[in-house]
């Protein structure tokens, strides 16, 4: 099957993450739209950190390794299941082994599949990868974190944690990453580790499209871009660069907050936007 390459937009190599490991949980690939994991994934390779793209799937993990070695990037694949704690200890024990270090987790992985069937397994399956793993993750990667008394913790939840709209299961495992974050960021903050999250909202990633059947819809994704408040679409990119200030040192006394990239939709009564969503619904 045809793959092209993702797509990479100039990146400004300023070092900000250099000399750093992040691993980054479901960074996987595939075609030229970029997901938040790859993304994440290739942005903090081109600003100088050692990443550990970690996924399931070997084909999706290379193909993010293949963007980050056009840019000059250093990377890793671990292939592996998450949803174990061996798998999440192996994760952490091959960071140490390539790059020396732990110092930014991005909890990424997840599934959001329809969930109309509404059956306990595919319950249990959004919970388990959702949040249990990114509790696996996380448990794996503290005993370094905590001995070098700093580590950067980043949790990617949803506007589902947020809002009502979402599946129901999706919108749980995501509400409970939002809790669980502010716990851990008690837990952990005087080891000097910080606990944050980056909400997507109707960003254009491969996930949301899909769950919602819309690739290659132009018109849906217009009216997704106009369900925010400045009106453009978002992306990968955008998550990219608000984990990127969330693992850096500029955010050294940011702790246990949820930073929606999500173009203001979540901060506006949708009574209001309904006027404009009409009209792009009208002129599409």
């Amino acid at each position: 099957m045809d793959n092209p390459p993702l797509e990479v937009p100039p990146i400004k190599p300023d070092g900000r993450l250099e000399g750093l490991t992040a691993i980054v949980t479901g960074a996987g690939s595939h075609g030229v739209l970029t997901g938040s994991g790859s993304a994440i994934a290739t942005m903090f390779a081109a600003k100088g950190a050692g990443v550990v793209i970690v996924d399931k799937d070997a084909g999706r993990a290379a193909h993010t390794s293949d963007a980050i070695g056009r840019i000059g990037g250093k990377c890793a694949v671990h292939v592996t299941d998450i949803t174990t704690a061996v798998g999440c200890r192996g994760v952490a024990e091959y960071a140490l082994e390539t790059f020396g270090s732990i110092d930014v987790l991005v909890n990424n992985a997840a599934i959001a599949p329809g969930e109309q069937a509404n059956t306990e397994e595919l319950w249990d399956a959004i919970l388990l990868l959702n949040l249990k793993a990114h509790k696996l993750m996380t448990d794996a990667v503290l005993p370094q974190m905590k001995l070098q008394r700093k580590g950067s913790v980043i949790n990617i939840t949803s506007i589902s944690a947020l809002r009502g709209g979402g599946g129901i299961a999706y919108s749980a495992s995501k509400g409970g990453l939002n809790t669980m974050t502010k716990a851990m960021a008690f837990e952990y903050g005087r080891f000097g580790i910080r606990v944050n999250n980056v909400a997507p909202g109707h960003n254009a990633l491969p996930m949301g499209l899909g769950f919602q059947g819309w690739e290659g819809a132009s018109n849906q994704r217009r009216l997704r871009a106009e369900a925010g408040l400045l009106g453009y679409e978002g992306d990968g990119w955008d998550l990219a660069y608000a984990a990127l200030f969330l693992a850096s040192d500029e955010s050294r006394w940011i702790t246990a907050v949820t930073l929606p990239v999500d173009a203001g939709t979540t901060q506006v009564f949708p009574l209001v936007m309904h006027p404009i969503l009409a009209q792009a619904e009208a002129s599409g």
